[in-house]
């Protein structure tokens, strides 16, 4: 048992039916790529499943079979992907930043959005709800349910003045950030931006959970500021059996 990959699930997204997900961990045997875990663990073809070359943006684009195939990588240069297609899914890779997945409750859908601090100043969380909405309609909004998964949180996150000056403009930006031990410094909370980003986007906060645990300080997932790998990755994934 020690061997398995660590991952988590929310229990919102979990109450979603036909829809599976997870937000993957680390993993003890790190020779094992993402199409092996998929695909172990998981028991979803590898082949099934797009991601994108993340880029910090604010670009969505609904899945195509060219992004599928290597959970690892991706080639179209985006943020937020997804898919309404059955037997189909989508990913995002983090060390730090946000992952978000989202649903719907009558629909099929699954939506996977990388969000770190550059990308929720970007937009990309709003970006995407609004590109749902232009698919599918206003009326989306009633039925979406999103989940945050781990990321960089203000017990660990030291950041400097440009960093909080991006964040605190944004809805929940103000609250997220305190002062740090020495000035120009701050300690900057990820999670409660993307939570408030998603209710001024229209998910009703009742629709919305996060796991609450920190990447930096949780050596259950990767972190880009605790292990300084550039390489080193979690896939979150939201599929569609």
């Amino acid at each position: 048992m020690t061997n398995l990959p660590h991952f988590i699930q929310s229990p919102l997204l979990t109450g979603v039916a036909g829809v599976y997900h997870a937000f993957c961990g680390a993993d003890p045997l790190p020779w094992r790529d993402g199409r092996t875990r998929l695909r172990r663990f998981f028991s979803i073809p590898p082949d099934s499943v797009g991601t994108l070359k993340q880029v910090h943006s604010a670009l969505v684009f609904e899945m195509e079979d060219a992004d599928a195939g290597n959970p690892d990588a991706g080639s179209r240069e985006g943020d937020a992907l997804w898919t309404d297609r059955a037997g189909r899914g989508v990913g995002i890779r983090t060390a730090d930043c946000v992952p978000v997945l989202i649903a719907h409750r009558e629909r099929p859908l699954a939506v996977a959005v990388h969000a770190g601090w550059r990308g929720l100043a970007e937009g990309i969380v709003p970006a995407t709800i609004q590109a749902l909405a232009a698919r599918f309609g206003a009326g989306v909004f009633d039925g979406l349910i999103a989940a945050v998964g781990p990321c960089a949180r203000g017990c660990c996150y030291e950041v400097g003045d440009e960093v909080a000056g991006a964040l605190s403009p944004l809805p929940g930006g103000g609250a997220a950030l305190r002062k740090g031990a020495v000035p120009g410094k701050w300690m900057a909370d990820l999670l409660p931006v993307a939570l408030a980003q998603l209710r001024a986007a229209g998910i009703a906060e009742a629709r919305c959970d996060a796991t609450g645990i920190c990447t930096i300080c949780d050596p259950r997932f990767h972190s880009y500021r605790r292990e300084r790998s550039a390489s080193l990755r979690q896939l979150s994934f939201i599929y569609l059996p």
